[in-house]
């Protein structure tokens, strides 16, 4: 337990946590919207400060990330707890309650990040933004260490502490679910207007990828695959990759699974608009793999998790951003 970031006392032992746009007004004894911050006396605590629900190492496509040192492994970690309380979560058991865990020390979680040779640490799972905490001290090390900080998050965030994780984090994945602000109010209890904020501010500090899942009978026509891909192409720019995911009946939601079809179908709207765009979790063929907007070069060849990259495009090192090895177009692949 660590005393939390971003609150301010108020009379009568409350407390307003001002970490995420929820604003909650906690009594003493009250948890937050998040479930893992509570009122102790007056004084706001983070709960899951270093107490992961999960240590592991993936390939960096699975975050997913496609265009930030593709074939790479990256130490994965994050806590219980969410800031939305979206109906058809497809990780409830974990967002949406808090499942027992114990605490690591900071130091720990550094080195075990440190030996996995892996090119940093990811949070994610859950929501790693109410992991603030945790991500601002021990990302702090990750980053004197030369390696990466990666989130994968809804983007549902307060601009003062986002402008401080960028301090550290190098990259995220920011879920948008619908561009209709109903959609976040009905579904997800929460709203669109931040996770936009949090999306183009981080575009002009950090490596941005998005993802959106496509929910059968809510987020699913051709009207909501060419708004979102406008607003990415206009906002954030043609070369923000887009990773568009099938969904499955969870949690509150039996909503039947997307079809596959759906998915190609936003596949191939959205590429109307943007240079990358990928189907994650499940068979698309070419769909996931990376070619240069400019020639059709394949760049990047992916089987699963299995990436291929082109010989000449990995002769790049260090943040260099990869140029197509044909025609020399700037891919925005960094390597």
């Amino acid at each position: 337990m660590k005393k939390a970031s971003y609150s301010t006392p108020l009379d009568d032992k409350k407390v307003r946590c001002e970490l995420c746009p929820h604003h909650c007004l906690l009594t003493d004894g009250k948890r937050g919207v998040c479930l893992t911050r509570q009122n102790r006396d007056g004084i706001l605590y983070s709960l899951n400060y270093c107490r992961p629900v999960s240590l592991a190492v993936d390939p960096v496509e699975k975050k997913p990330l496609y265009h930030f040192y593709p074939g790479s492994s990256i130490f994965s970690t994050g806590p219980n707890g969410c800031t939305l309380k979206c109906s058809f979560c497809q990780n409830f058991e974990i967002s949406q309650d808090t499942l027992p865990v114990r605490k690591f020390p900071e130091d720990a979680i550094i080195e075990k990040v440190c030996s996995s040779s892996s090119m940093g640490i990811a949070y994610t799972y859950s929501e790693p933004f109410i992991w603030f905490e945790t991500i601002m001290n021990i990302g702090a090390e990750i980053k004197a260490r030369g390696l990466k900080n990666v989130m994968v998050t809804n983007g549902f965030m307060e601009q003062k502490p986002l402008d401080e994780l960028l301090n550290v984090v190098d990259a995220m994945n920011i879920d948008i679910k619908s561009m209709r602000p109903e959609f976040y109010t009905h579904l997800c209890k929460g709203k669109l207007e931040p996770v936009l904020a949090s999306c183009e501010k981080v575009k002009k500090h950090a490596h941005l990828e998005i993802t959106n899942l496509v929910v059968t009978g809510e987020n699913d026509t051709e009207k909501d695959f060419s708004a979102l891909a406008r607003y990415i192409a206009q906002n954030l720019g043609k070369d923000t990759p887009l990773h568009l995911s099938r969904y499955f009946p969870r949690y509150k939601s039996n909503n039947p699974a997307t079809p596959e079809e759906t998915v190609k179908t936003a596949w191939e709207i959205a590429k109307e608009y943007l240079n990358y765009v990928f189907i994650g979790n499940m068979e698309s063929g070419d769909c996931s793999n990376t070619r240069c907007p400019s020639c059709n070069t394949l760049l990047i060849d992916r089987n699963g998790y299995f990436t291929k990259i082109h010989e000449k495009l990995g002769a790049a090192t260090g943040n260099k951003r990869a140029c197509c090895p044909k025609c020399g177009v700037d891919t925005g692949i960094i390597l």
